[in-house]
C-alpha cells in the first residue's frame, strides 16, 4: 500500500485549465475579457501610483478598458493573418520579415486605432487627427524600445494561442505608458 496522498491541483494550474479551456471555446471572446480585465488593472495603477492621483479618472478608465475590448479581437485576427503569410516558410530570416511587418505596418495601425478611439470614446472625434499627427511619432519611437523584443519572444516562443496573453502582460505595462501619456495630452490641452 503506497503512503501517497492523491494529487490535488494548485489553484493556478486549476485556472490554466479553465483558461486554455476557454480559449478553445471562445478564443476571441477570451481574448477581449482577459484585455479588458489588465488594462482596467493598470489604468488603475498609473493613475493611482505613478500619476499619483487621489481620485480615479473614470472617463479615462472605460475609455482605455473600451478600447482594450474593440483592440484585442484586432490583435487575433492580425496573428492569424501572420501566421498564414509565414505558414511554411522555413528561412532562417522569417522572424525577422515578421517582426519588420508587425512593426512597421501593425504597430502605426493600432497606435493610429489608439489615439481615434480615444478620441471617439472621448467624446471628440474631429479632434483625432490632430492628435495623431502629434502623438504617433513620439508613441511609436516608445514603442520600438519595447515591442520589439517582445514580439521577437511572441513569435519565437509562445503558443499561437497564447500570443495575444503574452501581448496583454506586455501591454500591461505599456499601456500605463499610454495612459500617462493621454492624460499629459489631455492636461496640454486644457491649460492650452
Amino acid at each position: 500500500m503506497s503512503n501517497s496522498k492523491p494529487h490535488n491541483p494548485s489553484s493556478l494550474q486549476v485556472f490554466g485549465e479553465w483558461y486554455l479551456g476557454s480559449l478553445k471555446k471562445n478564443p476571441i471572446r477570451t481574448k477581449a475579457l482577459t484585455s479588458a480585465i489588465l488594462s482596467f488593472l493598470s489604468n488603475v495603477i498609473a493613475q493611482k501610483f505613478i500619476e499619483k492621483r487621489r481620485g480615479l479618472d473614470y472617463a479615462r478608465l472605460i475609455r482605455f478598458t473600451v478600447f482594450a475590448l474593440l483592440s484585442s479581437p484586432v490583435t487575433h485576427k492580425w496573428y492569424e493573418l501572420c501566421d498564414s503569410i509565414f505558414r511554411g516558410r522555413k528561412s532562417s530570416t522569417q522572424v525577422y520579415e515578421r517582426l519588420a511587418l508587425d512593426q512597421l505596418l501593425f504597430a502605426p495601425f493600432i497606435n493610429v486605432y489608439f489615439f481615434t478611439v480615444m478620441c471617439i470614446l472621448g467624446g471628440n472625434p474631429s479632434s483625432a487627427p490632430a492628435v495623431v499627427r502629434s502623438q504617433l511619432w513620439p508613441t511609436l519611437k516608445a514603442s520600438w524600445k519595447v515591442w520589439p523584443l517582445a514580439q521577437f519572444i511572441n513569435f519565437n516562443f509562445v503558443p499561437p494561442q497564447l500570443r495575444v496573453l503574452f501581448g496583454n502582460f506586455v501591454a500591461f505595462f505599456w499601456s500605463m505608458y499610454l495612459s500617462s501619456l493621454s492624460s499629459k495630452t489631455a492636461t496640454k490641452k486644457i491649460t492650452n
